[in-house]
């Protein structure tokens, strides 16, 4: 007689390359597991093993493992019995953007073709959340199931989770998590049954999955007898060594419920919200770089013609990208020398792709590499000569902003020439000293040095355009000519272009959004928030002026703040301390007349366990808020924080904190930014709500035991002094009230205009501009010998109007994903 419950044991592992150790560290351990792996898949004690879906874990073993055990490990990897990917590595999915994601699976699945076979299953056991858009990023993909954990509320492991856009993929909820190993314990049996008898009542099939292992870990060599030994014991569960694929295959396609969107909810497993800010520091830099490859260094080798792009250089410039987005690295929440270590490996990247930048110019002859011979602009020009060059398929009109170098003293004053000489209309904003080291390839290397300038030209540009300008010192009375803007001392009160600052210092735009800092204490680790029993709250409203610019339709207000607040919680965690530190910043305002508001915020503090918010505050009750997530606008409905005096065991407080990647709403009040990856709708400081976008957290834990805001641990208890490290960088953002185009302006932002020394007019493709310019431009970049451009539609309803001369759906219907392809 069948017994009731079919079990399939996927016997796994699961891989973080970094986190309560460097990965150096793990990778040795790597070699153990995989040592111990391969014996038990020799003699057949071991069916199959489920490498963790990533196979960076692989490529990290190939590098170190002597060749008997890596061919070992690839000879099991081709016959199928270790399954690979499709990922490259587990990312964090709302740190990171929707293309990053794209190219993870890419180059996931592609490395596992190569070692051995690709599972074409969406494994995300681990990661704190999901995207909305994950069902129709797997099915573009051609994978058609998944199995994950985090997030979900239902009763049942079956479960049927679809897109925004419809695509659907049958998933497995893990009801008990991935971490799953009663065969490794000495009461193994009593262990396997308690499991067992938790997963049985939560199945629509009657067939189980059981994730037989957990973070870094080994099977037990006994693995197979016990299976035996268990299933002779009893006559309720008939235990199989399975993979992933032969599970699902024995799930089917039944009836099952359905979820949609995307999956934040933590009543049955924590999220860990709070890692959006945690190491923001790192995340500013992560953007930067992120946004350096798909608005500099791809656009460059697609749209500069007479190049080959370097094909193995750019994936693995993606490749060491996409390593620092696993789970535990981008999220910050690892050991302080993974941290330094990830760091090291960003300003690594940075470093890298200036020089595939550079390439790209030498190749297309814009420039030359060498001092002696070769054509384009010296190596040693400044931008006397340059190419302004819009690397987003959407065109921009109005004031352009761009930040030329020209050599020597600083010029009286300034001008921009077109091609035939003409002057463009201009505005001189601000200068700095600069200095830059050139190295040709036949001599010695040389200092430029000179000034950079921040300029405003007005000049419209077609989406892909390259215009070719020219930068000179002139005589102030020169046609065109623009003088620097003096900045002149203010006093408040005052009200001037839109911004006004009242007798108690209160900043406001528009005479009703008012800007203010809040400061609180954190008890917390590197996953959750979480007040002291004395939390300390305090807001922070008053600026001095400082200093006013003004040229033409700008008007630039430069303000200062400073305030007061405790150096750190008291030794017994309950409180402040009894030592205050001033934290003091300034915020540089910019408006042209139009709706949008650009910002520079700089601050630097001493202060640590505590959390700093910039807040808006427009005195409107908010019912939902929206971010931008990858390839999805992703509206909330508001969820304020509603902290317990105590923790409830094995649970987490309902998750209040959002996530953004560039750009966020609420109400009619809109922001952009550059690393501002959390935000939360808080009481304001008067009436009504706010929006509150988290500036820093500062906590010295990996993980604790005693949150008011999570019941348990989430991690070793290991302390990390560096995630008291502010954020002392310049963030740049936008703000304005009731203004559209929201998700175009952000990438404005994050992907601007890049000036660049020389010109050659037959270097550059003609221009290329979306017929609609209500799509996001995802990624545009040369493959083989086509050029391949992905967008996305953030809208509720179909856009119609398929680019000419591209191959790809003639229109996009709601919340759908298109790639198109032309002849390069």
């Amino acid at each position: 007689m069948p017994k009731p419950y079919r079990v399939s044991v996927v016997v796994q592992t699961h891989w973080d390359r970094e986190w309560y150790f460097p990965q150096q560290t793990f990778a040795g351990r790597l070699l153990a597991v995989m040592e111990r792996v391969c014996d038990q898949l020799d003699d057949g004690r071991l069916a199959h093993f489920l490498f963790d879906g990533q196979v960076c874990a692989l490529e990290d073993l190939l590098a170190e493992a002597e060749p008997a055990l890596a061919a070992r490990v690839l000879t099991h990897a081709r016959a199928g019995r270790i399954a690979l990917g499709p990922w490259y590595v587990m990312a964090d999915e709302f740190l990171v953007s929707g293309e990053s994601l794209w190219r993870n699976l890419e180059i996931g699945l592609a490395l596992a073709e190569k070692f051995g076979h690709a599972q074409r299953i969406g494994y995300l056991p681990d990661s704190f959340g999901h995207i909305a858009q994950m069902p129709q990023l797997l099915r573009q993909h051609g994978i058609t199931s998944a199995v994950t954990w985090r997030g979900i509320d239902l009763r049942h492991a079956e479960f049927r989770w679809a897109a925004p856009d419809g695509s659907e993929v049958d998933a497995i909820y893990l009801t008990q998590g991935y971490y799953q190993h009663p065969l490794n314990l000495p009461d193994w049996q009593s262990a396997l049954t308690r499991n067992l008898e938790a997963i049985a009542p939560r199945s629509l099939t009657g067939v189980l999955l059981l994730t037989q292992g957990g973070d870094h870990l080994a099977p037990h060599s006994d693995l197979s007898r016990r299976i035996t030994e268990f299933n002779a014991s009893q006559d309720r569960y008939e235990l199989v060594q399975h993979s992933l694929q032969q599970h699902l295959e024995a799930v089917g396609t039944a009836d099952r419920p359905g979820l949609r969107g995307e999956l934040r909810d933590n009543a049955q497993s924590f999220v860990l919200p709070d890692v959006l800010s945690t190491r923001r520091y790192l995340k500013d830099l992560h953007q930067r770089l992120e946004d350096r490859l798909l608005g500099e260094t791809e656009p460059l080798w697609a749209w500069l013609q007479g190049v080959t792009p370097p094909a193995h250089a750019l994936t693995e410039s993606w490749k060491r990208l996409i390593q620092q987005q696993a789970h535990d690295s981008i999220c910050g929440c690892s050991v302080d020398e993974v941290h330094d270590e990830m760091q090291a490996r960003l300003v690594s990247l940075d470093q890298r792709l200036s020089a595939l930048n550079g390439g790209a110019l030498h190749a297309a002859g814009l420039q030359s590499a060498s001092r002696h011979e070769g054509t384009g602009a010296s190596v040693f020009a400044d931008d006397a000569t340059f190419t302004l060059f819009n690397p987003l398929p959407l065109a921009t009109e109005g004031w352009q902003a761009v930040e030329p170098l020209l050599q020597g003293p600083k010029p009286a004053a300034v001008r921009v020439l077109d091609a035939d000489g003409i002057p463009v209309p201009l505005h001189w904003l601000g200068v700095a000293a600069a200095r830059s080291l050139r190295s040709p390839l036949d001599d010695f290397p040389e200092p430029v040095i000179g000034h950079r300038l921040t300029l405003r030209i007005a000049l419209p540009l077609q989406g892909m355009q390259a215009i070719a300008l020219r930068l000179e010192a002139c005589d102030p009375t020169a046609a065109g000519a623009a003088v620097l803007a003096c900045e002149t001392p203010v006093n408040g009160p005052l009200a001037v272009a839109g911004f006004s600052l009242d007798d108690g210092g209160a900043l406001r735009w528009q005479g009703r959004l008012q800007l203010l800092l809040h400061t609180e204490l954190d008890a917390g680790d590197s996953y959750n928030f979480a007040p002291p029993a004395q939390p300390d709250r305090h807001w922070h409203a008053r600026f001095e002026p400082l200093g006013l610019r003004r040229s033409g339709p700008f008007t630039q207000l430069r303000v200062g703040f400073a305030f007061e607040q405790p150096r750190a919680l008291a030794d017994d965690r309950r409180g402040p301390g009894a030592e205050r530190v001033t934290t003091r910043g300034e915020l540089v305002l910019l408006t042209d007349g139009s709706p949008w508001v650009e910002a520079q915020l700089t601050h630097s503090t001493a202060a640590q366990d505590q959390r700093t918010r910039l807040v808006f505050s427009a005195g409107e009750t908010l019912l939902d808020a929206a971010g931008d997530t990858a390839f999805h606008w992703t509206r909330r409905p508001v969820v304020k924080a509603a902290y317990p005096a105590a923790p409830v065991p094995q649970r987490e407080m309902a998750v209040a904190v959002n996530p953004s990647l560039s750009a966020m709403q609420a109400g009619s009040v809109s922001i952009v930014h550059r690393g501002l990856q959390e935000f939360e709708i808080v009481d304001g400081p008067h009436e009504g709500d706010a929006l509150a976008v988290t500036l820093q957290r500062a906590v010295g834990w990996l993980s604790r035991r005693d949150l008011v805001t999570r019941g348990a641990g989430a991690g070793p208890d290991l302390p990390t002094p560096g995630a008291q490290r502010g954020f002392d960088g310049v963030t740049p953002f936008a703000f304005a009230l009731n203004a559209d185009a929201l998700l175009q302006r952000a990438l404005r932002l994050r992907r601007p205009l890049l000036v660049l020394a020389g010109h050659r007019h037959d270097a550059w493709r003609e221009p290329f501009t979306l017929p609609d310019a209500r799509l996001v431009p995802s990624s545009l970049r040369r493959v083989g010998n086509a050029l391949e451009l992905r967008v996305w539609n953030p809208l509720d309803e179909p856009v119609s109007g398929a680019p000419p001369g591209w191959t790809g759906p003639a229109a996009l219907t709601a919340h759908q994903i298109a790639t198109y392809r032309r002849p390069a």
